[in-house]
């Protein structure tokens, strides 16, 4: 490649080059022996462009080593800073993830702890731009994993709130760095950092390794509830809620024993799935499945809400309703503070018209938080009447299971219904009610009710 620019593209291009653009370009592209002609005859350099930025950035960027060995040998400054950023030919190297670069520009003496123009030090670009094995590399030559950049973040916190996903998450716990360390600024720690970025996997990482949810920011925001809320919610769309399998020759098997005993009803056989239905089991058309102790499917998860994560749903639906309420008071303080508003003067289409030209983003914010609090609400509250008094939704649905039904026979009470559907024990004090649903399968027709129904 060296042997073609200097051949052929080289001769074209150069009576169109100054003597500085001369050097850049053969730094750029490595044409060492003419880089060498430009400096012996007098060019130097450490002298930038009119970028800021010197032949050592370009050759650091483009890794070409033996370039970067002839200049280090006629005195470029190994640490100097250049380009819109401010960075050094290491930050450089980093950024485009040339390992075989950082080690030499290492062994020349290069500092990885200067900061760059956004207060980036070298360890702190490797995890930006994920490059592992030069981050694994600087941090085997003694730089320290909860070394912070001139804002006060470590690697892990930058890790968990720009880097959506597990890595390099993991990679830094697993490098032993520090989950209480905070900020200088909003004392967040890495946890608040993948909170406030919706990062589920880096929290999910930062819980494992014992981050702790009550520790309190600048702004007063917890992470307990932004922390509750996203993992009640990926609990329940992941959960099963309690699917009954069966296989070919248990359903046959059904099939047969339930129509020689004159059993085989819709209550009990389910047609769509061609076996006995668990108590309390409804089908689901959506997930083409039965589901035990099913309440009803849910277009928030996009899945069924049945006996194995009723509860994380209620947990979501709660934590949500929570979060739209802190942003409700964060609206108005902040209207209160930035938005004079004379409603009793001016009426209400100026005040909204005042909001609106105040911080139209603010407003966008409560909109949004006002409609997913307000069906969260309507629904946490459907639920929790549900679960309270009435446990069995979908009995509800049905006149002739009510007929059927007294009150002692589907209710524990208010307060053991609660325990037991969160499966609360409070240190042994309490036992609660643990039921597999999917295997509470009635006798008979003429016993299909005579269970008294546990939550």
């Amino acid at each position: 490649m060296d042997q073609v620019l200097s051949g052929v593209l080289v001769p074209l291009l150069w009576k169109h080059f100054n003597e500085q653009d001369q050097c850049l370009f053969l730094s750029r592209f490595g044409v060492l022996e003419r880089c060498k002609e430009l400096v012996e005859a007098g060019y130097d350099v450490r002298q930038p462009d009119k970028e800021n930025v010197s032949l050592l950035h370009w050759a650091a960027i483009n890794n070409r080593t033996e370039v970067v060995k002839y200049y280090m040998s006629k005195g470029a400054v190994i640490d100097q800073l250049g380009g819109d950023l401010n960075s050094t030919p290491l930050h450089w190297a980093i950024r485009q993830g040339h390992l075989s670069m950082v080690i030499q520009l290492l062994r020349y003496g290069a500092d990885p702890s200067v900061s760059d123009g956004e207060g980036y030090r070298s360890l702190h670009l490797a995890i930006l731009f994920q490059h592992m094995p030069i981050a694994a590399y600087l941090m085997a030559k003694g730089q320290e994993v909860d070394f912070p950049d001139s804002n006060g973040q470590t690697p892990l916190m930058l890790a968990a709130q720009k880097i959506i996903g597990p890595e390099p998450t993991n990679f830094l716990v697993k490098c032993n760095a520090s989950v209480s360390a905070v900020d200088k600024v909003n004392r967040n720690s890495p946890l608040h950092c993948a909170v406030l970025a919706g990062n589920v996997d880096a929290a999910h990482i930062l819980l494992e390794a014992g981050a702790s949810v009550d520790s309190e920011n600048a702004n007063g925001l917890f992470a307990l509830n932004s922390t509750a809320l996203l993992c009640c919610y990926f609990r329940s769309c992941r959960t099963d809620p309690g699917i009954v399998k069966a296989t070919e020759e248990e359903k046959k098997m059904n099939v047969v024993l339930l129509a020689e005993a004159g059993c085989l009803d819709p209550r009990i056989f389910c047609t769509s799935c061609m076996m006995k239905k668990p108590m309390r089991a409804n089908h689901c058309f959506s997930c083409d499945a039965c589901v035990a102790k099913q309440d009803h499917h849910s277009i928030w998860i996009n899945g069924c809400i049945g006996a194995r994560n009723h509860h994380y749903f209620v947990l979501f639906l709660f934590s949500l309703c929570l979060i739209g309420a802190w942003m409700f008071y964060g609206c108005l303080v902040y209207w209160s503070k930035h938005c004079p508003l004379h409603y009793q003067e001016e009426g209400m289409w100026s005040a909204l018209s005042a909001l609106v030209g105040c911080s139209s983003w603010v407003l966008g914010i409560f909109c949004l938080a006002f409609f997913h609090t307000s069906w969260a609400s309507i629904l946490l509250a459907l639920q929790l009447y549900q679960v309270c008094p009435v446990p069995l939704s979908h009995l509800l649905h049905s006149s002739n299971a009510l007929c059927c039904l007294s009150p002692s026979l589907h209710s524990l009470g208010v307060v053991r219904n609660l325990l037991s559907f969160f499966q609360l024990r409070f240190c042994g004090l309490f036992k609660p009610v643990v039921v597999d649903w999917t295997k509470q399968y009635p006798p008979g027709r003429e016993h299909m009710f005579s269970h008294p129904d546990i939550v």
